[in-house]
């Protein structure tokens, strides 16, 4: 099923804001595996899903963060 026409400026900005996420991700030893662009809901705003990593990837991740704040 293809996306409504509406939906596809936010689609190509949200695959390539989940592009630029993973990337910098990488660079600090990270990965999302669930990292991709999501359809439009509630609004017309792109959108990224983030879902789907494991607690203890979550946790490193926010202790990463932390060092850094």
């Amino acid at each position: 099923m293809l996306p409504r026409p509406q939906y596809a400026a936010a689609l190509v900005e949200g695959g390539q804001a989940a592009h630029d996420l993973a990337e910098a991700l990488k660079l600090a030893g990270f990965s999302l595996p669930s990292l991709y662009r999501d359809l439009p809901t509630i609004t017309d705003k792109a959108l990224v899903h983030l879902g789907g990593a494991s607690a203890e990837l979550v946790r490193e991740l926010a202790a990463w963060i932390r060092e850094r704040a």
